[in-house]
């Protein structure tokens, strides 16, 4: 996701993005001064690495353009704090998320654990770098902790009570996504409750609250983050999901993994009962090939269910647009959040226009 500018000074996502990352550059800085600098030259090498790897900074600029949702002077000290957490919160998560999932590479960039274990200098190689792995996610939280554990906001308990909630919903995303693998591909309803806990709720909900309580939101906003960020989210994920298979994503991860998808999930309902039982067992035991893959590519687009679900991107986006035209949030930042929708699904809105011709 290539962030945009939006026109104005207060709302500019490529500014808002340079203020976190300057901010959390000097918050890591801070630790390699404060700490034992040996100890943590590397990790913090290996952390930068992942950092500066092509994540979208998604959650972060959720939450400043929360906060500016409902203030009306520049990003102040306590939500960039707050943005900043949210960053190395969410690398405490991609990285163990990449250990459970076994993933040797993210973005093009080898994952954490790996990049570790080419550094080692141990025999065992793959324990070396999946035990620093670890660590390093546990640092990463415990340092998102510490930005995020003091809120300097006009509503403290309120952000207290948005950050414990995410925290535990992440896991529960998280604990679904792995007990949905390899069993019923066929429920919509399964893939989508994934998709409540693991992105609605962590990637786009609880940012923008967190950002809107910072600022002293009262319930009516809080609830009008709610109603935004509930068909976005599912946009958000599905969309990713689509790019598994299109072959946006070169790996094809999701389908080697048995991953629990929208997409999947219809193509077994929709692909006829022999293709159905082909595609089913490609995935269910995980490991395919790119012979595999490519098969599987190729019974899920026969079926129809990447157009149904380019469709489902497509309502969910207008329906979030729609909210944000009777949102309570500042003009400015309703425009801000109408192009982060659009780059967060990018040719969505291409999607439609074919659609209408």
């Amino acid at each position: 996701m290539n962030v945009g500018s939006t026109g104005d000074a207060r709302t500019d996502l490529h500014a808002i993005r340079r203020e976190v990352e300057a901010f959390l550059r000097t918050f890591l800085e801070h630790k390699e001064r404060a700490g034992d600098g040996q100890l943590l030259g590397i990790p913090l090498q290996v952390l930068g690495n992942f950092l500066d790897g092509g994540g979208k900074r998604l959650r972060p600029l959720l939450c400043c353009l929360g906060w500016l949702a409902v203030a009306t002077g520049p990003l102040e000290r306590s939500v960039l704090r707050a943005a900043a957490g949210l960053e190395l919160f969410h690398a405490y998560v991609l990285i163990h998320d990449d250990l459970i999932d076994g993933s040797d590479t993210r973005h093009g960039r080898p994952t954490v654990h790996r990049d570790f274990g080419a550094r080692s200098s141990v025999p065992r190689v793959d324990w070396f770098g999946q035990g620093s792995a670890i660590l390093l996610g546990d640092l990463c939280e415990a340092w998102s902790a510490e930005l995020l554990g003091a809120p300097e906001g006009a509503a403290p308990d309120t952000v207290r009570g948005v950050i414990d909630r995410m925290r535990s919903e992440v896991v529960l995303g998280q604990l679904l996504d792995l007990n949905s693998c390899g069993e019923d591909f066929g429920s919509v309803e399964g893939a989508l409750r994934t998709i409540h806990y693991k992105t609605t709720k962590y990637t786009v909900e609880r940012p923008l609250q967190i950002g809107a309580a910072l600022a002293g939101a009262g319930g009516a906003v809080l609830e009008a983050c709610r109603a935004f960020a509930h068909p976005l989210g599912e946009a958000f994920q599905m969309y990713d999901d689509l790019e598994d298979v299109d072959g946006g994503k070169a790996s094809g991860a999701d389908l080697r993994d048995g991953k629990h998808t929208v997409v999947l999930a219809l193509a077994l309902r929709h692909a006829g009962e022999r293709n159905a039982c082909r595609l089913r067992n490609l995935v269910a035991d995980g490991g395919l090939d790119e012979d595999g893959v490519r098969e599987a590519r190729e019974l899920i687009t026969d079926s129809g269910a990447p157009a149904i679900v380019r469709a489902m991107v497509g309502a969910r986006r207008r329906q979030a647009l729609d909210v944000l035209d009777t949102a309570p949030f500042q003009p400015d930042a309703k425009d801000a959040l109408r192009t982060l929708t659009d780059l967060a699904i990018p040719g969505a809105s291409a999607w439609e226009a074919t659609n209408a011709v």
